[in-house]
């Protein structure tokens, strides 16, 4: 009588799937798994189990996990990843055993700043507000990080006024990146961690500054743009390193604007703004996209620019303001949240923006979230 094996494939989940067989010539190579939604820590998900490529009625299909304290089972056809790991799922039927095996990742990292029992500090958590760290703890506030690799920026007040200063993303020891008597404000880190654009308030009126990422170099990037009272702010990085949006009220009202470095041109950015403020720019990962905050809807809301054809789409839409938006290295939107006065840190994915995802990260004011965005090669 001839033995039956087990056998393995690469599943549609980039797991490992093999099946128990309970019978020679059962043809294992046709289930398979599908799961609707994100294989990661705290995500809900359905479950769909197929044979030859249709759906099986999830009443005929009964479920198990090893470990069970992996998962919990919301119902016949879904489930929820409680912790990130290796979990081995079972779907059982009438007449067959099929497994998978999962790594099932953590949320992608973010940091923020956090006021909390009278002091804000640098915090570093998971979307799902888990695996939370305090990166800086000093009795004068900081504020607006923005990290890439292992590198963190961020704005410290512990000299007297806002100066750059740099940590690590395990909280090593700060590191003061200037020394001047001027504000030095709002960084942005380039995704190759070389250089930092930010605002100086020379004379008291904000300008976009650019320096390496030790604070060497600094100079001055729009010495021929814009006039001596013209407010500039919220400098943010294309991918590709040569471009930096930005904030600019030499037109008027708030605009948006990119500078090209290699050229050092200047070009407006959001079509019809006129007597509209935008603000807070950052571009998306991929360099295609470009989310700020606008009060155009009359409340202040997040908006997104497709670059390739000035497409503008609603990202937010509620009752309230939203704002201080920032990517994640996958893609989604991280943003402040205010209700009833108070903030609170909340996240979308921009395919389907009518989902609203909260980041509970405790008690306190949160503000200013940035994805931990990979560093690359210069």
């Amino acid at each position: 009588m001839p033995r039956c094996w087990p056998g393995r494939r690469a599943s549609l989940l980039t797991a490992v799937l093999w099946t128990t067989l309970l019978g020679c010539g059962t043809d294992f190579d046709r289930y398979g798994l599908e799961i609707d939604g994100r294989t990661e820590r705290s995500a809900t998900v359905g479950l769909q189990l197929t044979f030859q490529g249709s759906p099986l009625d999830p009443a005929d299909v009964s479920w198990s996990a090893s470990p069970d304290t992996m998962v919990e089972f919301t119902g016949t056809d879904s489930m929820t990843f409680i912790h990130a790991g290796e979990v081995n799922l079972t779907g059982e039927t009438t007449d067959e055993r099929v497994h998978f095996q999962l790594t099932v990742p953590p949320p992608p990292a973010i940091v923020f700043d956090l006021l909390r029992d009278g002091n804000r500090d640098i915090w570093l958590a998971a979307l799902d507000g888990r695996d939370a760290l305090r990166l800086t703890e000093h009795p004068a506030d900081d504020s607006d990080p923005t990290a890439v690799g292992a590198t963190v920026i961020f704005v410290s007040y512990r000299d007297g006024n806002g100066e750059l200063y740099s940590t690590t993303l395990d909280g090593g020891p700060a590191q003061r990146l200037t020394v001047t008597a001027v504000a030095e404000l709002a960084p942005a880190l380039s995704l190759d961690a070389q250089q930092i654009a930010y605002t100086r308030s020379d004379g008291g009126v904000p300008k976009l500054w650019l320096a390496a990422s030790d604070g060497s170099g600094a100079a001055r990037l729009t010495s021929s743009f814009g006039f001596p009272g013209s407010i500039e702010a919220g400098p943010g990085w294309h991918p590709d390193g040569d471009r930096i949006a930005f904030v600019s009220t030499h037109l008027g009202s708030a605009d948006l604007f990119a500078h090209t470095i290699s050229t050092s041109s200047f070009a407006p950015l959001v079509p019809d703004s006129a007597d509209r403020a935008e603000v807070e720019p950052t571009w998306s990962p991929d360099g295609t996209q470009l989310a700020f905050a606008t009060d155009r809807p009359g409340d202040t809301e997040i908006y997104l620019l497709e670059i390739a054809t000035g497409e503008l789409t609603r990202a937010t839409n509620r009752p309230g303001s939203d704002g201080q938006p920032g990517w994640t290295a996958d893609g989604r939107l991280v943003f402040v949240s205010w209700e009833n006065g108070m903030p609170s840190l909340k996240w979308l994915d921009p395919a389907q923006p009518s989902v609203v995802y909260p980041i509970p990260v405790g008690a306190g004011q949160p503000r200013h979230p940035s994805g931990v965005l990979p560093r690359r090669n210069p």
